[in-house]
């Protein structure tokens, strides 16, 4: 449920300073003097009133710890979740709302009915609470953020949606964690999604703050900022953008606190874009975690830090000093799953654009389909297509088959001088649609091929379901809106996009680009590419597929009829151009063509491969995070 913004704010005016006698009485301010609204802090130890009522923001703020309270944040002081905090303030207002309920059956990704978590019981929970005091949370802190304790000790984190509904039980240890011991679990034979923990708590008006853990969201709430939440599965799950992407919207403001290592850094790079750099702000400390940055410098530093929040650096400029070291061996990368391919790329480096070329049958589409699409999504890529010549029934067929394998195509004899046909089953099929359902995004307006267009859907999927592969197939389909005289100009201006594009969302671009015409089928070279000679001099891969004629699969042969140069025994070769993050190039790769499901393999590579559509999908639930011995708990 998403309130009108202006509705809260205009709710808290009308409330006025009634809110500050409401919350002075409901926390019991010492010293409260009631004409200067201002009193000793319930929250931290002082002698002298530096709790003061800001008529501007209509709340309180602490001039000695620095918290800052309004009446929604009392509300949620007092057990209401967000929304019913605003149900009460409008309720006090006489502020017209209709809320409404989402009454919708939830299903899970087995569409049977969400199987809901039971949530814990246990009122006391004294392991959890001497562990937890031992990080600097308070009592005070666990009984707001509804921490509880199982029956063998452990820690209890319960997930509740924006509509209070809990839906995802986590658990771990309430002791120090050894090295590579599981650090949470979640309920067992239970449902779970992606939700943030705590946002049923979170005031959609104020700045959010992301953190990386349930412990790290309860120190953010321990120093006093309440509009915290956590990430469920983490640093590196990012379903959770995608699952509360509607919530997200709302702020104008959001605080990345990611831990300080490799993974969190990872996680900044990745959330950031897909959440908006002109809104996101980043905390960096030279802590492990927030917790640990409590733990050591205390309440007030974690505010000042969350305060000091950096934005997002100007686009286009960097300083020096801050460029991060390249090593290619540790780049993210995604395999061709053709060993002789990778053998000299290492996979594709996401950041990248590769031009891919080749004359009509000579294999591109194969090659696409099999080495771009079925390979990342194997690997746990989602992609997107923009097809310019094929129906979507037929580039799903296309998929398909490679996708499927041979031991998963039937061969169909249609008879004398009839072609072979081949068939993939309903009940493959099905199997394999229910693992790329949500996974592949194809482009569908046909009326509009806009170059902006597609390039603002590519954002728009990269940003809400983080589509890492996009296959432009082709440029010469594409509108670069643009006069004929303009042809070339619009060209490098559109490659000049996506090597942007790639670069900001750390995704790899596939743009399939035709050759010049030519009077005879041949070989072709990187200057055979159509249109301007920037496109291959901008991508960072240019690959090229030749379809081997019947000619040069002859020896040949000297006039005593010796073989002087043996024919080439593969169906195709792929050729790689160009090759700018790691160097080689101008490298030839051999394969062969599997007929019925459309595949390409070389001499070590598997024609049966399965991909992992036959494998029962990803279950999220028990993840395992490394510790380390830099914190005394």
């Amino acid at each position: 449920m998403n309130i009108p913004k202006d509705l809260i704010e205009g709710a808290k005016k009308a409330l006025g300073e009634r809110a500050a006698s409401i919350i002075a009485d409901g926390l019991s301010v010492q010293k409260w003097n009631e004409r200067q609204l201002t009193g000793c802090c319930p929250f931290h130890s002082e002698k002298t009133g530096s709790f003061k009522w800001n008529k501007k923001s209509n709340g309180f703020k602490c001039f000695g710890c620095g918290v800052s309270l309004d009446i929604i944040d009392y509300y949620m002081q007092t057990g209401m979740s967000f929304i019913e905090s605003a149900r009460e303030l409008f309720r006090q207002t006489g502020t017209a709302y209709e809320f409404d309920e989402d009454e919708r059956p939830m299903v899970n990704k087995d569409k049977q009915p969400y199987r809901f978590p039971e949530p814990e019981k246990n009122e006391e929970m004294p392991r959890a609470e001497k562990y937890l005091s031992l990080r600097g949370i308070s009592r005070k802190t666990l009984d707001y953020a509804g921490v509880r304790q199982d029956a063998k000790g452990n820690i209890v984190f319960e997930y509740k949606d924006e509509n209070g509904r809990l839906l995802l039980v986590k658990y771990r240890p309430s002791r120090k964690l050894k090295s590579g011991e599981m650090k949470t679990w979640c309920q067992k034979d239970k449902d779970t999604t992606p939700i943030l923990y705590g946002m049923h708590q979170v005031d959609t008006t104020k700045p959010l703050l992301i953190t990386e853990g349930e412990i790290d969201r309860l120190a953010a709430i321990e120093a006093g900022f309440q509009n915290a939440v956590s990430v469920p599965f983490g640093a590196n799950n990012y379903h959770w953008i995608e699952r509360n992407w509607d919530w997200l919207e709302q702020f104008d403001k959001i605080i990345i606190w990611a831990d300080n290592d490799q993974a969190g850094e990872e996680m900044r790079k990745e959330v950031i874009p897909r959440l908006g750099e002109y809104r996101c702000y980043y905390v960096r400390s030279e802590h492990s975690d927030l917790n640990i940055h409590l733990f050591k410098e205390g309440k007030e530093s974690v505010l000042k830090a969350i305060e000091d929040a950096r934005d997002v650096p100007i686009t286009d400029v960097i300083d020096m000093a801050d460029v991060e070291d390249y090593d290619i061996s540790g780049a993210e990368k995604i395999k061709s799953g053709i060993n002789g391919l990778d053998k000299w790329i290492a996979g594709w480096v996401l950041g990248t654009v590769n031009v891919i070329t080749g004359i009509n049958g000579s294999g591109k589409s194969t090659f696409v389909n099999q080495v771009c699409v079925c390979e990342a999504l194997s690997q746990g890529y989602n992609a997107f297509i923009m097809s310019g010549e094929l129906t979507k029934p037929q580039l799903r067929n296309w998929i398909e088959y490679p996708m499927a394998g041979p031991q998963n195509v039937t061969e169909k004899d249609n008879g004398a001088n009839q072609p072979t046909t081949y068939y993939v089953s309903k009940a493959v099929k099905e199997k394999m649609r229910d693992w790329y359902r949500g996974r592949i995004f194809i482009y569908d307006n046909d009326l509009d091929m806009r170059a902006s267009r597609i390039l603002q859907k590519m954002e728009e999927l990269t940003r809400k379901y983080g589509v890492k592969v996009f296959v432009l197939d082709n440029l010469m389909t594409i509108d670069l809106e643009g006069t004929e005289y303009e042809k070339f100009s619009k060209q490098k201006d559109f490659v000049k996009s996506l090597v942007r594009f790639a670069a900001r969302f750390n995704s790899v671009v596939h743009l399939v680009a035709h050759p010049r015409k030519t009077e005879t089928i041949q070989r072709l070279t990187k200057m055979d590419v159509a249109g301007s000679g920037d496109i291959t001099n901008l991508a960072h891969y240019v690959t090229a597929v030749h379809r081997v004629l019947p000619s040069e699969k002859e020896d040949t042969l000297n006039k005593k009829g010796e073989v002087v140069q043996e024919g080439c025994p593969y169906d195709c070769v792929i050729d790689l151009f160009k090759n700018r993050p790691i160097g080689h190039q101008d490298k030839s790769v051999g394969v062969y063509f599997e007929r019925a499901s459309k595949r390409f393999y070389g001499d070590s590579d598997d024609p049966g491969k399965e991909y992992s559509w036959k494998e029962k999908r990803e279950q999220m639930g028990f993840i395992e995070v490394p510790t380390t011995d830099d914190c005394p708990f």
